[in-house]
């Protein structure tokens, strides 16, 4: 049979139409015990078929991971792990065996299974950090590092040793200037603690501003850090890309392939013969990374998973199991309806995931689960009560957290401050009792979290890669055979339709996407290779045809390979030259619409502003309205950078950077909620929250296109005198506000610096809180402006110093004074020690 996804997929789920199959495999499924000796021979003869069917055509992957995940369900109903050994042994899964073998489920039964296993121990053993690899993974990651060529990728499922292969890389010591590009914030602090831990003779550089022109330097960077650090004069020997597959993604709030695709395009144009090795789960095909024809990429892949799932569907107050290699839903034994909530409760384990993508409704959640009687109180003992003292007297008494951690419920989200989800994460990670943990995809973003059991509450903005990648959070590898539970092998991923919960995408839809083997790599960064506008299947909208929307993505597209060419083939810069890169390197070309036009009149305004005394003694504020704002409103397409327009927006924004980012946090959300209380009752109560909260829309010019964007302000009025809501509303307002000084703002002080507008100390004393040199490398390795404003005014500052490789060394009493401090402080300054 000439082989095609359709017919793969055919094919399986023409075996419904098997009643003798079925009737054993579907009892199998269930976990049903009552299945006879000659029943279970059927059921595993057919799954030897299955292999052999796979083995004949290695194309058919659903066929090994039907026969797989047969094996391993009989290991579980039945207790008789033989099958599940022989198999592993075949097939590499090597962790399997040994876990078999040492917890006596096998007894190895001649000589020949002896010399094999002790073979197996010795050789696929990671020495470094004591676990078995696979077959698969052992070979793969040998080649990788054997190979000579410049260009690699290392694709294998989530757990499979991606960070292990960076520090053993590391640990050969064959390249001096080494780049990991990391897409977050809060991976670069987790790849950062990896590092550290393998102690080299490397400075470590965490942001662009520590480079000095060394001769031999670790970067663990975002790639927009990366990028600045070559427009410094540096360039890297090898980079490593984290989670490469993001160098597809392209839309209009997130341009980080964009960046990705440039910087590996600059660091070529400094290194001709830089290495990359692209690391990922979620890549189809390896010819997608390239970036030009002539590109050549050598692959090295782990295509087996040790892990399967089952899955469940819970609607209309009724569960349903569903096999994802037939397509059926089976039908549950008979059983009364229960609610959401019963459900939740009756099919939990440790750990357990609720997932929803947005943070208004996990919010939600978190408030519907601790008002309901089956969730009881956890008990409090010491660790507990000094959590909820930490998150009361730190944070506000008023944070939903309080409540919900009484009852072992925890939530997290991209609109809570880092250090609050940060301590969230590790003490959910360290205490047992806290059981749940509601989150949307921060979650993949951080540590990772002994997870085993999975509730999907909303499929929005997932597809089939979003989805497997999601899944494949649950039950980590590391986890299952620390604990020596190979049932964690079958991971259980519930989805859950709940009507209020729902926002746009049918769930059953996007269950189905799991009956795919593989899923083909969407391309929406025109800077790719294999890039085609076709590929996107763009639709039209309310107010532009089809065709008017090919034709506008287009035109974009253009502009984003002119802007790349411009860029890299640029020399003798003029000031216009010069202010056109930086706002394409920076993004910044992105807050408007007529680029060209911009720059043109940016270019007059500093040239009349530069030497101008009135400009020179304004508040930074007025700086940056004068420069990026002032007489091209019109041209401004960012909804955020257009508020500044607004004197009131520009002082809130003065005070953020003078006063506010160098406060302690609950400091922060009493002072806010204050002015939310005041604003309320005033005539003009409407306060920008952004899109995730967003209730009204407050009606502009500029956006009148774009319905969506427009859904972003909140009237307080209306929570005059709901004080917990305005103090929740208040956490998430604090971290919107860091956000957009984060990443929009301090883009607009990084050009006024770097095109010599403010002084050094104007600029110090706005990014960092301090014009202090040693204080301002603390905060380059990630200390927060708080943190450094209270270890000036405890005068400890210089018990703290960073060695020559950038680890910070406490020295006298540091240690102890750490100990005595606030437990957010002492959690965040303990991160980097």
């Amino acid at each position: 049979m000439e082989y095609s996804k359709r017919s793969e997929k055919q094919q399986l789920t023409k075996l419904k139409d098997s009643n003798e199959f079925t009737n054993i495999y579907y009892k199998l499924i269930r976990e049903d015990s009552n299945i006879s000796r000659e029943e279970q021979e059927f059921i595993l003869l057919s799954a030897i078929l299955f292999f052999n069917f796979y083995d004949n055509d290695k194309r058919f992957k659903s066929f090994f991971k039907l026969a797989y995940y047969i094996i391993l369900k009989y290991s579980k109903v039945f207790n008789d792990f033989k099958p599940l050994y022989d198999i592993s042994i075949q097939i590499g899964f090597f962790p399997i065996c040994n876990l078999l073998v040492n917890d006596k489920k096998i007894e190895l039964e001649n000589i020949s299974s002896i010399i094999s296993f002790n073979i197996m121990q010795s050789k696929f053993v990671n020495e470094r950090e004591h676990y078995i690899e696979t077959l698969e993974q052992y070979n793969s990651a040998k080649k990788l590092l054997d190979s000579n060529s410049n260009t690699l990728a290392y694709i294998a499922p989530t757990s499979f040793g991606k960070s292990s292969l960076i520090s053993t890389f590391l640990l050969q010591k064959r390249f001096l200037k080494i780049g990991i590009i990391v897409p977050t914030k809060s991976l670069l602090i987790q790849t950062f603690k990896n590092i550290k831990k393998l102690r080299l003779d490397y400075k470590i550089i965490l942001h662009d501003e520590m480079y000095n022109n060394q001769d031999k330097f670790i970067g663990v960077l975002t790639q927009e850090r990366a990028t600045r650090l070559i427009n410094k004069g540096g360039y890297f020997d090898i980079l490593f890309i984290d989670e490469a597959h993001k160098i597809f993604e392209y839309r209009k709030d997130n341009s980080r392939g964009l960046i990705l695709s440039r910087l590996i395009k600059l660091n070529k144009m400094k290194n001709n013969n830089q290495k990359v090795i692209y690391l990922s789960p979620l890549i189809e095909d390896i010819n997608n990374l390239k970036l030009s024809d002539v590109e050549i990429i050598d692959s090295y892949e782990v295509k087996y998973n040790l892990k399967c799932e089952d899955i469940f569907l819970f609607k209309n107050n009724q569960v349903n199991q569903y096999d994802r290699f037939t397509g059926k839903y089976l039908q549950p034994p008979i059983e009364k309806r229960i609610n959401e909530f019963k459900y939740i409760k009756r099919y939990s384990k440790n750990k357990n995931f609720l997932f929803h993508y947005s943070p208004f409704k996990i919010e939600l959640i978190a408030n519907e689960l601790i008002n309901q009687d089956i969730f009881q109180d956890i008990e409090i003992d010491d660790d507990i009560q000094k959590i909820i003292y930490t998150l009361k007297n730190e944070v506000h008494e008023d944070f939903y957290i309080n409540s919900t951690i009484l009852k072992g419920i925890i939530y997290i989200h991209a609109k809570m401050p880092n250090i609050i989800k940060e301590y969230l994460e590790y003490q959910f990670n360290k205490i047992d009792k806290f059981k749940y943990i509601i989150a949307n995809s921060v979650i993949l973003e951080g540590i990772n979290l002994p997870i085993d059991n999975l509730f999907i509450m909303s499929t929005d903005y997932q597809n089939g890669k979003d989805l497997i990648n999601l899944i494949g959070r649950v039950n980590r590898l590391n986890y299952v055979f620390e604990e020596k539970k190979l049932n964690k092998l079958i991971s259980d991923i519930h989805f859950v339709i709940i009507e209020r919960y729902k926002e746009r995408s049918n769930m059953e839809n996007k269950i189905k996407l799991l009956r795919e083997h593989s899923f083909t790599d969407i391309i929406f960064n025109p800077l790719m290779n294999n890039y085609d506008i076709n590929d996107l299947k763009l639709q039209k909208t309310k107010k532009e045809t089809k065709e008017e929307v090919i034709q506008k993505r287009q035109k974009l597209d253009e502009e984003i390979i002119e802007k790349t060419k411009y860029i890299l083939e640029k020399n003798n810069l003029s000031l216009e030259d010069k202010i056109k890169k930086y706002f394409i390197e920076n993004n910044i070309d992105e807050f408007y619409s007529n680029f060209n036009e911009v720059v043109n009149k940016i270019v007059k305004k500093i040239r009349r502003f530069k030497t101008h005394p009135r400009f020179k003694n304004t508040d930074l504020l007025m700086k940056i309205y004068s420069i990026f704002v002032w007489k091209i409103e019109q041209y401004i397409s960012d909804f955020e950078i257009e508020r500044l327009k607004n004197k009131k927006a520009r002082n809130y924004y003065l005070n953020y950077l003078e006063k506010t980012q160098t406060l302690p946090l609950k400091n922060n959300i009493q002072s806010t909620f204050e002015y939310f209380k005041e604003k309320a009752e005033s005539n003009d109560s409407l306060l920008f929250i952004g899109k995730t909260f967003g209730e009204i829309k407050r009606e502009s010019p500029n956006y009148e296109s774009n319905e969506y964007l427009q859904k972003v302000y909140v009237d307080l009025f209306k929570y005059r005198n709901d004080n917990k809501k305005l103090i929740n509303l208040s956490i998430a307002k604090l971290k919107i506000e860091e956000d957009f000084v984060s990443f929009k703002l301090n883009k607009l002080i990084n050009f006024l610096y770097d095109f010599e507008l403010i002084s050094e100390s104007e600029y110090n004393i706005n990014t960092y809180g301090t014009d202090d040199e040693k204080l301002i490398n603390f905060s380059k390795m990630g200390l927060n402006v708080n943190i450094i404003s209270k270890l000036i005014k405890d005068k400890q500052y210089a018990n703290l110093k960073l060695d020559e490789n950038g680890n910070f060394i406490p020295i006298n009493d540091f240690l102890s004074y750490l100990e005595s401090q606030p437990e957010l402080f002492k959690f965040e300054v303990k991160k980097y020690l």
